[in-house]
């Protein structure tokens, strides 16, 4: 399904109510309420890969884009899937150490390592990925809450973005898009949810080159890297802290550390905007309830114990409809509340805030928040909801 977040128009290639019949496609409208990203979706009870139009990128992102998600559209008939709340969370926002600065130092480290792998051949290929292996041991012997939401979004983002390399585009192409992603996430502003869409395919490409059929041998328990290590004879052990800071030095380190505590102490500084904005001022306070949202993995800041802040996203709720872009709307770490700066005026039902706009379903009213004097909460009739 190719649909259009603007219009909601769409077209798909299996026929849904109401569409038109227009050579090979079928025209129809999305409800307004739908959510649309790339990524896979369920109308009419058919599950679809849908697809952002216009498409956007060059021909090979374009390529890959439609292949990642026609993979994600045929996961659970492989047995990818997840179950329970804490995995559908990581699946939504990741693991927040991973964007500590002593994560972000040791996932670049290893994505340092991993680029000259790839870019290398023989004993220097397999030396820089034992580095790689190596680098992640450490990472996740110093931070242990990393190991399953990197696992699981390696096995659930990661092998999608590899497979939409390797059916997308030709062999001679696809390490120089490997090669791209890394450098995309490398320069991501949060590594939480991001890292799986360039740590997987660098290692995914690996095992292409040495050991063909090795996707037929993932399960939801493999481990990518680990099948790497296997498939190039490596031995991984976890390092020392001194043989760590060792191997990260070969792979840039006093770069990246220099980097990151720049980035540490700009990071301060938003929070602190961040906690004058949505949690100590005046606020507006959406409970989520039942929810579907859409959102930019890379445009996500982790905000501790207070939950995400989204600057790209739109959730559809009991309420109605809030859109953000380039606003700060914070989630809390179970999913259960969604927060705003208060609203700089209210047109009827459509709702303004800075970088954000809330449109109310009928019936809903925004009210005096009672926890919270001077701010903000929203009131649904029960006729509204039924």
């Amino acid at each position: 399904m190719l649909a259009d977040p603007r219009t909601h128009a769409a077209i798909s290639n299996v026929p849904v109510p109401g569409a038109r019949h227009v050579g090979a496609f079928y025209r129809f409208t999305l409800p307004s309420s739908a959510a649309i990203s790339d990524t896979w979706t369920t109308y009419d009870g058919i599950r679809f890969a849908q697809v952002i139009w216009p498409l956007v990128g060059s021909a090979d992102a374009q390529a890959v884009t439609l292949m990642h998600e026609s993979f994600h559209r045929i996961q659970p008939m492989l047995g990818f899937v997840v179950h329970g709340a804490r995995n559908e969370a990581i699946m939504i926002s990741g693991d927040s150490a991973l964007d500590t600065e002593t994560g972000r130092i040791w996932l670049r480290g290893e994505i340092h390592a991993l680029r000259v792998a790839l870019t290398s051949s023989g004993a220097a290929r397999k030396k820089a990925l034992s580095a790689a292996l190596e680098l992640r041991a450490y990472r996740h012997a110093i931070l242990p809450s990393t190991v399953v939401p990197e696992h699981e979004l390696d096995i659930m983002e990661g092998l999608a973005e590899s497979t939409g390399i390797d059916v997308g585009l030709p062999r001679s192409r696809r390490i120089a898009y490997v090669l791209r992603d890394l450098r995309f996430v490398e320069n991501s502003p949060s590594y939480a949810r991001s890292f799986c869409y360039a740590i997987g395919p660098a290692y995914s490409e690996l095992l292409d080159a040495v050991e063909p059929n090795w996707r037929h041998l993932v399960t939801m328990k493999t481990s990518i890297a680990a099948l790497a290590a296997q498939a190039y004879g490596i031995t991984v052990t976890t390092p020392s802290a001194s043989a760590a800071d060792a191997i990260l030095a070969r792979y840039g380190g006093a770069t990246i550390e220099q980097e990151e505590a720049a980035r540490s102490a700009r990071q301060a500084a938003r929070y602190a905007r961040y906690r004058a904005e949505l949690v100590v001022g005046r606020t507006l306070r959406l409970p989520l309830g039942r929810f579907n949202f859409t959102y930019k993995p890379t445009e996500v800041d982790h905000f501790g114990s207070y939950g995400s802040v989204y600057h790209h996203l739109k959730v559809n709720a009991a309420w109605g409809t809030i859109v953000a872009s380039h606003g700060n709307v914070l989630i809390n770490r179970n999913f259960s509340v969604l927060t705003v700066a208060a609203p700089a005026q209210q047109l009827g039902s459509t709702v303004h805030g800075k970088g954000w706009v809330l449109t109310l379903s009928p019936g809903t009213k925004i009210v005096p928040d009672p926890r919270k004097p001077g701010s903000y909460t929203i009131r649904i009739h029960l006729t509204a909801t039924r």
